[in-house]
């Protein structure tokens, strides 16, 4: 019984993330001009979206971990260990964004928009989904936790999905914002 409600949860997860992945992608597309216009950019996507995975998701497990350890109860409610969590994925965000907009110049050379310009859009792009992704986390970690569902299973892979299509909307935000 449990195997199988394992298997449930995670595959009828799996296939909205594949959904949600796939709005991202249309929204990327559609971003297409600017990101044309904007040498660098396009490099700097997919580590940003893994970036962003990589910090929710482990965002997603230590909640789900204290959801089931009791540290955290399941209320919407800022504790201590809350905003330790959410103040840590913040400033690896941060950190993370402004080396990879960085990184970007020095790979790329003279070819990008200008290093300034891509750790800003880098920056502005990652804090604003990070604070966006940090609430959605907290709400659909006490959720499925609440519903007597496994948060290990649904809200790790779940924002992994959902940071995509943040992200993707937060850098085109970020594009007009800094250009």
């Amino acid at each position: 019984m449990r195997l199988r409600a394992i298997v449930i949860q995670g595959l009828s997860v799996l296939v909205i993330c594949a959904l949600i992945g796939l709005s991202a992608g249309y929204v990327l597309k559609g971003m297409e001009r600017h990101i044309g216009l904007l040498p660098g950019l396009l490099v700097m996507v997919p580590p940003l979206l893994a970036l962003r995975g990589n910090i929710n998701g482990a965002l997603a497990s230590r909640l789900g971990t204290a959801l089931h350890t009791g540290v955290i109860r399941p209320r919407l409610m800022w504790g201590a260990e809350l905003k330790a969590n959410i103040a840590s994925s913040l400033i690896l965000c941060f950190i993370t964004a402004a080396t990879i907009g960085a990184l970007t110049c020095i790979l790329i050379g003279a070819e990008t928009t200008g290093i300034v310009r891509l750790m800003l859009i880098a920056i502005v792009a990652s804090v604003i989904s990070g604070l966006i992704l940090a609430a959605i986390t907290i709400f659909v970690a006490i959720i499925v936790y609440v519903k007597g569902l496994d948060p290990d299973n649904i809200t790790s892979p779940a924002m992994t999905a959902i940071g995509d299509f943040v992200v993707v909307a937060c850098i085109g935000l970020a594009i007009i914002l800094v250009w």
